[in-house]
C-alpha cells in the first residue's frame, strides 16, 4: 500500500492553482452577467459538478491520474485535464473525449476554448499579463457555446492560472452572494484533506510569540488609506470602512466587514511562490483605487505591513496618482519600517513602470537599507 503523500503546503502554486479551481464557476457568472445560482452546482459538494471538481483536485502531491475516474469518457476527460492543470499548470497535448464533443456540449466547449483562445504577450510595462487568457477563455466559450461553456471554461482556466490570476472586481463583485472563505476551504480541504489548526479552516499566526503589535500609519500620498499589519484589522476594526488584506486571512480576523468591501488577495511574501506576481500586485493596487474612489476609508495590509503592503502602496501611488515609481517605492518602505526579504515583489512592482530593478537595496537605499521595526519577524516566517 503506498505511503500516504506530504500535505499541500499553501505557498505550493498547486494551492493556488486548486483554490482557483472552485473560483472558476462563480467568477465567470459574475464576468458573463449570469445569476449566481447557475455556478452553485460547481461548488457545493452536494451537486455532482462540484464533486467531480474536489476529486479532480483531491490529494495534488498524490498520483498524476484521478484517484476515481467517472465511468463517463467524457466527464473522464475533463477532470484529468482539470487535475492536470492543477497539479502543473500545463494542459494536456490532447484529449480526443473532448475534442469530439458537439459543439455545445460545455465540457468539449471549455477544452476548445482553453486551448485555442491565444495566451496574451507577457508585457507588464504595457499591462499585458499573461494570465489574462483565463478571462479571454471563458468569454471564448461564451460567446461560442452559452453559459454553461463558460463556467467549465472558467473552472479549467483558473485550474491553470491560480487564485491570483484572478480579477479582483469580479472576485468584489461575486462575494455579494457566495463567501470567498468557504470556497478556499473547500478547495484547500479537497486538496490536501482536512486540517482543522491550519488555515484556511483557522486563523493564521494567533499564538504568541507570533503576534505582533498592531500597526498603522497614513499612505504618506493619501491620509484616507492606511498601511498597516494583520493585527491593527483584528483590534481596531472601527478605524477603516474597506480593507484589501495581502496575506491569509480568516472571518474571524474582520467579522464586523461585509463581504464586498473585504478584498482578500492571494499574495506570498516568498521568492518564487507568486506565479503572476505582477497581475497579483497590479490588480491589489485597481482594487484599493475603486474603493477609494467611492469614497470609502481603506486599510491595505499584510501580514506584518512591511514587504507586500509597501509594494501594492507604490503601484497604487504610480497608478493612480501619478507618482515616479522608484523614489515612491523607497517611501513607502521607509513609511512603514519595511524591508526588502523578498526583493522580487520591488522587482516587479518597477518592471509594472517599464523599470528594471536588478538590486532593489542598492539602488532604493544608496546609503543603506533603513533599520525595520524592531518587532518585525526573522524573514522566514510569513503570514
Amino acid at each position: 500500500m503506498p505511503a500516504p503523500s506530504t500535505p499541500l503546503d499553501f505557498h505550493d502554486p498547486r494551492s493556488d492553482r486548486a483554490v482557483g479551481a472552485l473560483f472558476g464557476a462563480p467568477l465567470a457568472a459574475a464576468l458573463i452577467g449570469a445569476p449566481p445560482a447557475l455556478a452553485t452546482p460547481f461548488t457545493d459538494p452536494a451537486h455532482h459538478p462540484a464533486r467531480l471538481i474536489l476529486a479532480a483536485l483531491s490529494d495534488l502531491n498524490g498520483p498524476h491520474h484521478l484517484p476515481q475516474a467517472p465511468a463517463d469518457p467524457v466527464q473522464h476527460a475533463w477532470a484529468q485535464v482539470l487535475r492536470t492543470a492543477a497539479r502543473t499548470g500545463t494542459t494536456p497535448t490532447s484529449a480526443p473525449a473532448l475534442e469530439h464533443t458537439t459543439a455545445q456540449d460545455p465540457m468539449g466547449a471549455s477544452w476548445r476554448a482553453l486551448t485555442r483562445t491565444p495566451r496574451p504577450t507577457h508585457d507588464p510595462a504595457h499591462g499585458s499579463f499573461a494570465c489574462t487568457h483565463l478571462t479571454d477563455a471563458l468569454r471564448y466559450a461564451h460567446t461560442s457555446a452559452g453559459d454553461q461553456a463558460a463556467l467549465h471554461t472558467a473552472v479549467l482556466a483558473a485550474a491553470l492560472w491560480g487564485a491570483s490570476a484572478l480579477p479582483l472586481g469580479a472576485l468584489r463583485h461575486l462575494s455579494r452572494t457566495t463567501d470567498p472563505h468557504t470556497l478556499t476551504v473547500t478547495a484547500l480541504t479537497g486538496a490536501r484533506g482536512p486540517h482543522p489548526r491550519l488555515w484556511p479552516q483557522h486563523p493564521v499566526l494567533v499564538d504568541e510569540p507570533r503576534r505582533l503589535p498592531p500597526f498603522a500609519v497614513p499612505h504618506p500620498l493619501d491620509p484616507h488609506v492606511l498601511l498597516g499589519n494583520l493585527d491593527h484589522l483584528r483590534a481596531h476594526p472601527d478605524t477603516v470602512d474597506a480593507v484589501v488584506s495581502l496575506c491569509r486571512t480568516h472571518p474571524s480576523d474582520a467579522p464586523h466587514l461585509p463581504d464586498h468591501d473585504w478584498v482578500r488577495v492571494w499574495l506570498h511574501d516568498r521568492a518564487g511562490a507568486n506565479p503572476n506576481v505582477h497581475f497579483t500586485l497590479d490588480e491589489a493596487a485597481a482594487a484599493l483605487a475603486a474603493l477609494r474612489a467611492e469614497g470609502k476609508r481603506v486599510l491595505l495590509h499584510c501580514w506584518a505591513g512591511a514587504s507586500r503592503t509597501p509594494a501594492v502602496a507604490t503601484r497604487y501611488a504610480v497608478a493612480t496618482l501619478g507618482a515616479p515609481p522608484l523614489p515612491t517605492l523607497a517611501t513607502m518602505i521607509r513609511t512603514v519600517g519595511g524591508h526588502l526579504d523578498n526583493p522580487a515583489l520591488s522587482r516587479a512592482v518597477a518592471q509594472l513602470s517599464g523599470v528594471d530593478l536588478p538590486d532593489p537595496a542598492r539602488t532604493l537605499f544608496p546609503h543603506g537599507v533603513p533599520p525595520r521595526r524592531p518587532e518585525l519577524p526573522a524573514p522566514h516566517i510569513t503570514g
